[in-house]
């Protein structure tokens, strides 16, 4: 008997560390979770954005090692790469094509990031989960700082998450033999919910709203959302996403039609994996 209890302990024991060692239920929207003390988690994420004005296709890979530093704190380390391919346009009004040049160029661009989370509160214990977030990310010619305030809650079937979403961005251009340097502000709201429909499986739906400032000035804003389904295995989980642009909600002269197409794409899709050890 004595045998059986202790290894009934250390099965539930084991399970509750596969199931704590994710944070992630969506693939956008953030969770107040934070893995356990010592736990160590791999993400693969994989994002392809279409659909501009032009012939546009980008390509999104990172590469994230995350380690629980204490119950509430965690820590991660992202090496990005983004590839690019563009068909000949002059970017103006949204991609207005320039009859007079043809061909497709690309770009990649390679960056590392470090991200930073802090769990306030629980989304099963207290009223309202919370957690502090930021990520700093480096590349040649860029420097982005990105906080977010992330609330939730959880219950055994279902789960809700807001994100409010700040960045500030640094990049630098060379125009006429001078080097510039260009700033920009983004703000952003997440918003997602998930139902499980078995422990390991869930279908969800996650919202994005998004918004560009350049100055004081609101330069674009558009709505997102679409599907997300998630599924865990034994130390493995898989989520996926797919995100329709909405509505153009900033219509002016650059952006004059009812998506906005010159900032933003037309869709996206994700997909996430994630394994622990």
């Amino acid at each position: 008997m004595k045998n059986i209890l202790f290894y009934s302990a250390a099965f539930i024991l084991i399970c509750s560390n596969i199931a704590n060692a994710q944070d992630r239920t969506f693939v956008r929207t953030y969770q107040s979770n934070t893995l356990p003390k010592g736990a160590k988690d791999i993400e693969l994420c994989h994002t392809f954005r279409t659909g501009r004005q032009y012939f546009y296709n980008r390509l999104d890979q990172r590469l994230e090692l995350e380690a629980g530093l204490t119950d509430k704190l965690q820590t991660s380390l992202y090496l990005n790469v983004e590839y690019s391919a563009e068909g000949a346009h002059l970017d103006t009004l949204g991609g207005i094509a320039d009859t007079l040049i043809d061909g497709i160029s690309s770009s990649t661009l390679f960056s590392v990031s470090s991200e930073w989370k802090l769990k306030l509160s629980d989304p099963v214990a207290n009223a309202v989960g919370s957690a502090l977030y930021v990520e700093l990310t480096f590349s040649p010619t860029e420097f982005e700082f990105e906080g977010k305030l992330i609330l939730d809650k959880k219950t055994e079937s279902n789960s809700v998450a807001l994100n409010l979403v700040g960045e500030y961005e640094v990049g630098l251009d060379v125009k006429k033999g001078k080097t510039i340097k260009e700033e920009e502000f983004k703000a952003e709201v997440d918003l997602a919910y998930m139902h499980m429909f078995k422990p390991n499986v869930g279908l969800g739906l996650e919202v994005v709203q998004k918004n560009v400032l350049v100055g004081n000035k609101l330069e674009h804003a558009a709505l997102f959302g679409g599907p997300s389904l998630f599924y865990s295995g034994d130390g493995f989980f898989i989520i996926l996403n797919a995100l329709p642009q909405w509505k153009n909600l900033q219509m002016n002269d650059e952006n004059p039609n009812s998506l906005n197409l010159s900032e933003f794409e037309k869709a996206e899709i994700r997909l996430l994996i994630g394994f622990s050890f």
